[in-house]
């Protein structure tokens, strides 16, 4: 009703002024309107932004100055309180770029790379890259494989990565497209966890495939994305769609090789102002090989994350195949804190023709957004995730979804 009256107001006190008769004040009055109006603005802009503001605006500052982050990555293996650094130094005017980055969690989890980029000059952004990094993660968790593993079931192993890739990547506009070629070393071994069993102890290679014996991998893969979205760390509309295909060739064991189609999809609808954001995000990893061949459980697709059924511990669900599905409704509270509610579901299965949205496991929870309002960054997101397996508390410093 307001809304109407608001309205009619608007359309007939024009009609009404043009009925009244125009006064001009006189010198000496305009000269006061215009001294008022002058000491009006100046105290405006003497007046400072809130203090919450300038908080936020510090904090943001201090994230991306200070090399180093922190994070409580869901409470899960591997996770806990963990440390982050990453530093860049670019010569060249920019088109040599020198990066080293590390991670170091609780239990000796820990993560260091180094890499080294080239920018040409071209109208087509082309960039090459070289990387090499080491992991070493001594406590992940296994419960058995498929969608029906059990909670009772979980035991640990240890796995140790070093990898090195060369990378060409294009980028045009709103699209990037970039190939790479990659050698992995692999080694699985027994876990840390003294009050879990080990995953060898447990499963068998029916169960785990690969327990018993590894293989390093050559992988040539070529991804491509298209990024519509109107702030990529802060997005409130637009479309971003991801694709990748490795193939995955084993050296020593040829019948753990196989190829890994991967697409992922985000949409994001405004309203209210763009004040409150509709974000939805579909992802899917497909396993393809012949039939005397297997995926080693070590490298399967996982669900379980920050990212993905949230109320569940990482990386809860193995298999060769997944699928995961995520709404969020987010919207401002306060300047540069947006709250969040998600639901989350998801399902990993073993032959890709099993591909079916039915009997997914879901969870759902609340969250907290810290955004740098200066230039539309992610400061930090808290996340708190229910499932039928209890509930997950997810800190990431800084990260978008």
């Amino acid at each position: 009703m307001y809304r109407w009256f608001f309205l009619s107001l608007t359309l007939l006190l024009p009609l009404e002024l043009l009925g009244q008769e125009t006064v001009i004040p006189s010198a000496g009055r305009a000269a006061q309107i215009q001294e008022e109006s002058q000491e009006k603005a100046r105290q405006l802009a003497s007046e400072s932004p809130p203090a919450s503001d300038n908080s936020l605006r510090n904090l943001g500052k201090l994230i991306h100055f200070v090399p180093i982050h922190f994070g409580v990555e869901g409470l899960g293996p591997g996770a806990g309180p963990a440390i982050h650094s990453r530093l860049l130094q670019e010569t060249d005017g920019g088109h040599l770029a020198l990066r080293l980055w590390g991670r170091l969690a609780i239990h000796e989890f820990y993560t260091a790379g180094a890499g080294l980029e080239f920018k040409t000059a071209s109208p087509y952004n082309a960039t090459f890259a070289l990387e090499g990094s080491h992991s070493d993660l001594p406590q992940l968790e296994y419960y058995g494989p498929g969608p029906d593993s059990s909670i009772h079931n979980r035991t640990d192993f240890r796995r140790e990565d070093t990898l090195f890739n060369l990378r060409a990547a294009v980028h045009t506009g709103h699209a990037l497209a970039a190939c790479r070629v990659g050698e992995l070393l692999l080694n699985v071994g027994t876990g840390t966890n003294d009050k879990l069993a080990s995953t060898q102890s447990v499963f068998g290679p029916d169960q785990a495939p690969g327990i018993a014996v590894q293989s390093n991998y050559l992988i040539p893969g070529c991804s491509a994305q298209i990024d519509l979205r109107d702030f990529p760390e802060d997005p409130h509309k637009g479309t971003f769609v991801a694709a990748t295909f490795d193939r995955y060739f084993a050296q020593n064991q040829t019948r753990f090789s196989f190829s890994r189609p991967s697409i992922m999809a985000e949409q994001y609808i405004p309203f209210f102002n763009g004040k409150r954001v509709i974000a939805l995000r579909a992802r899917t990893e497909l396993s393809f090989h012949s039939d005397n061949q297997v995926v080693p459980f070590y490298l399967q697709s996982t669900l379980g994350s920050d990212t993905d059924l949230r109320g569940f511990r990482r990386y809860r669900f193995y298999d060769e195949n997944s699928i995961a599905l995520t709404a969020e409704y987010r919207w401002e509270i306060a300047t540069g804190l947006n709250m969040a509610l998600f639901v989350d579901g998801g399902n990993v299965f073993h032959r890709p023709d099993q591909f079916s949205l039915a009997q997914m496991e879901g969870s759902a929870g609340f969250g907290l957004r810290f955004i740098s309002q200066s230039d539309r960054k992610m400061l930090a997101r808290l996340d708190m995730g229910f499932s039928r397996e209890g509930f997950r508390v997810w800190l990431k410093v800084p990260e978008l979804f």
